[in-house]
Parts: structure tokens; sequence; C-alpha cells
């Protein structure tokens, strides 16, 4: 009898045990979901950059920016591209930031060649896994970078909005060029365009006013 009873009583307790550590792990399960959440960025039209970097060292990706300035290139005559990026420090800027360094320890100099001297970068901006825009960017130098620390000013430091640590890179390239993926995938039909088209008219019909969808 007392044995069956210090079985229940054994049983009872691993039975808690298992509830309690059940429980414990599914509100870190939460707590971690909802930090996860929080590092995620608020994006207008849902709109991410993705950047390409090939050095002679090797090929880096990054999503970690969040800002993409284009500063000049346009004006194909008269102008040196130039363009910004911004984003929180992250560990997939690796090469990034050892171009970074060289260019600085040497001085900029456009003369100066190194492993990560004059490399390309492609800019991709995606929507819901879409390119909508790439712009593509030849032979470039770091010319500046630097890092600085974001926060809400106005309420200083005793709110739970937290920092933000930001690179700050600016790139001068020698090429540059534009490209709407868009509208190539149009072209071959891989993306519809709702437009009226000069073929939806009758062959003995001169007029768009004529068309039957026009007639009352």
């Amino acid at each position: 009898m007392i044995n069956s009873i210090q079985k229940k009583v054994v049983l009872a307790s691993i039975i808690t045990a298992s509830l309690v550590l059940l429980i414990g792990t599914t509100h870190d399960t939460q707590i971690l979901a909802e930090e996860l959440e929080k590092t995620k960025y608020t994006n207008a039209n849902e709109i991410e950059i993705h950047a390409v970097f090939e050095f002679r060292e090797g090929i880096e990706e990054t999503d970690g920016f969040q800002v993409y300035k284009q500063m000049a290139g346009f004006d194909r005559m008269s102008e040196t591209p130039k363009f910004k990026l911004e984003g929180v420090v992250s560990s997939d800027k690796v090469m990034l930031y050892e171009a970074a360094d060289m260019f600085q320890q040497r001085s900029n100099s456009p003369t100066a060649q190194h492993s990560f001297s004059e490399f390309d970068a492609d800019i991709y901006l995606h929507q819901n896994g879409v390119t909508l825009r790439h712009f593509t960017y030849a032979d470039c130098e770091i010319t500046e970078y630097k890092v600085d620390t974001f926060f809400d000013k106005e309420e200083g430091w005793t709110t739970s909005k937290g920092f933000a640590i930001v690179d700050e890179f600016e790139f001068t390239c020698r090429g540059y060029a534009p490209n709407n993926p868009l509208y190539d995938l149009m072209k071959t039909n891989g993306y519809q365009v709702s437009t009226q088209s000069s073929l939806d008219l009758d062959n003995n019909i001169e007029t768009w006013e004529d068309h039957p969808k026009f007639q009352n």
C-alpha cells in the first residue's frame, strides 16, 4: 500500500515538473519570437534592400542595410557615380568592413591597389521576393565610413525604444547602370500589364470612339 502511494507521488512529481518545463519552454519561445519581431524594421510598401559586393577576395551579400541613397551619377556627362548605404552593424558585412579599413589605411588613394580596391556592387530593391529595381556599380571604392548611434533625442535614455548602432558607407564608382527587371520581364511575356492594345480594335473600325465598348 505504501509503495503504491509512493509511486503515485513520484509520478505526480514527474508530471508537475514536465508541465513546469513545458510552460517555461513555451514562454521562452514566445519571448524569443517577440524579440525577433522587434528586430524587424518597418519599410513602406515592404521594400527591402539586398546588396551584393564583388571583391577580389570573394563575393559578399547582405540584407543589413535599411537606407540606400543615390547621390550622383544620373547625369552621365558630368557626374561621378556616388551612393550611400546605411544600416545596423551586422555580421554579414565582414568583407565590407575589411574593405573600409583597407581604404582608410591607404588614405583612399585612387592609385593604391589592394585586395579590396576597385570592387563592383549591385543594389537590388525587393518586394515580397520580386526585384523591382536593380542598380549596378563598377570599379568602386569606399570614400567615407563611420559608425553612428541613433536614438530618440526627445525622450532620451529612459525609454524602451532602444538604440541603433549604424554603419554609414559612402561609395564612389566609375560606372553606373540602372536596370528595370519588371519591364524586361514584361517584354518576355512573363509579367502581364493590364493596358488597352490597338489589337483589341476591329479591323473595320478606324477610331477608338467607334469601338463597340464605347457605345451606349
